[in-house]
């Protein structure tokens, strides 16, 4: 087994955000993935994309408080490393001390070389164990490669797959009457893995002599699929249909699972229509840039980053992305500079902005056009809760009477 030690994990921190040095590190000569890049670009994107990931690892499965004793690893490793603050700003974020925080950062990157090694080794946390969680490394890890589909022909490959199961318990798959085309985004494969395994779900919750019916509506905002089913009390086992769920969610599917001991149950599922979104980083920092890609790709969306933020309304005016996410603390300019560029143009004065920042100011993002401020780190959720909740702010304003885009 290749042991990774906790001084190759710092050397390599220290130079993420430098491709020439993260890339003639000792850690990724050691990774033979990384080492087998064939340029130096690649090598470093390789080697940071593996930090990142592991980091990600080390953030606790259940909520954690920021600065909590549970989340600190994942807290001081963020804070130092990726988002590139002192050891005295850490010291601030946390309320901690410098000896606290220096061995706050060594019980880290011990913790991070071992999570490295298991991802080498094929271990349990190569797995993307978690915490004793697996289905949340698994769905940090899960490469999502989202397009437009017809729904239909996927619900019908995973129909056929559990229709063995309901056989096998006398359980009768009751299908409403498909629509002829019910377009939708998201990745085929993992589309049908989901709808098996809710299906499956219900039916194993079923009697025998049970139904579960299934219908498929094709509707403007999205096709709407509901199950329905009679669950029996011994046979309802609520942590499948929470999986399901969670892995729903991750990807960008509205999911409400109304479970009843005793009565009717439904699960409906109501998937993304349209294409890909558009999302616009404007970040200085490569790690903080290729974290949130980590975050945005599984949704579908398309994520285009500028690291100069001399060139951010420019790109923004001619690109017209959906949303942009934009730091305030950059070299050359800030970014408070460009929100207030961005507003002043015509192109991109509704364009909504996520204002994403270890500058805890949001009554100034805000008053500057923002339309929403979250403090670094930033974890997946709030990232994408903010953008939705911003990009449904920004459509029903553009539907008000004598709003559109550009006014």
């Amino acid at each position: 087994m290749l042991v990774i030690e906790r001084e190759e994990v710092y050397e390599a921190l220290r130079a993420l955000g430098d491709n020439v040095a993260l890339a003639g590190t000792a850690l990724a000569s050691r990774l033979p993935e990384v080492a087998a890049a064939t340029t130096l670009e690649q090598r470093a994107a390789r080697l940071r994309s593996l930090l990142l990931q592991a980091i990600e690892l080390l953030r606790p499965p259940r909520r954690s408080s920021f600065g909590s004793l549970e989340s600190r690893s994942y807290d001081v490793l963020t804070l130092r490393y990726v988002e590139g603050l002192s050891v005295r700003e850490v010291c601030q974020e946390l309320s901690l001390g410098p000896r606290q925080v220096h061995r706050a950062l060594r019980e880290a990157e011990a913790k991070l070389a071992r999570v490295i090694s298991g991802q080498v080794a094929g271990s349990e946390l190569a797995a993307g164990t978690v915490g004793g969680d697996p289905l949340a490394g698994e769905l940090l890890t899960l490469d999502a490669q989202p397009m437009t589909v017809q729904l239909v022909p996927v619900l019908r490959e995973a129909l056929s797959l559990v229709q063995p199961l309901a056989e096998r318990l006398g359980v009768t798959l009751q299908i409403e009457p498909l629509p002829e085309s019910a377009p939708c985004l998201g990745d085929p494969a993992i589309l049908k893995q989901l709808l098996v395994q809710f299906t499956s779900a219900a039916l194993q919750a079923s009697a025998p002599g049970g139904a579960v019916s299934l219908a498929l509506h094709a509707e403007r905002e999205g096709p709407l699929l509901q199950l329905r089913f009679e669950a029996e009390p011994p046979r309802l086992h609520a942590e499948r249909f929470a999986a399901a769920e969670r892995i729903a969610l991750s990807l960008g599917i509205q999911c409400r699972a109304e479970l009843r001991a005793c009565g009717r149950s439904e699960v409906r599922l109501r998937l993304r229509a349209g294409g890909p979104l558009r999302v616009l980083v404007v970040e200085d920092n490569p790690g903080v840039a290729e974290l949130y890609k980590r975050y945005l790709a599984p949704m579908g969306w398309v994520v285009h980053v500028v690291a100069d933020p001399r060139l951010a309304a420019e790109v923004a005016r001619r690109n017209q992305p959906d949303a942009i996410v934009l730091d305030v603390m950059m070299p050359k300019s800030d970014g408070w500079t460009v929100l207030a560029q961005l507003r002043a143009q015509p192109e991109t004065a509704s364009t909504p902005v996520v204002v994403c920042s270890v500058v805890d100011d949001p009554e100034l993002a805000l008053t500057l056009g923002a339309s929403a401020y979250l403090r670094k780190p930033v974890s997946r959720s709030q990232l994408i809760a903010a953008l939705r909740r911003s990009l449904a702010a920004g459509a029903e304003q553009r539907q008000a009477p004598g709003q559109h885009r550009g006014a």
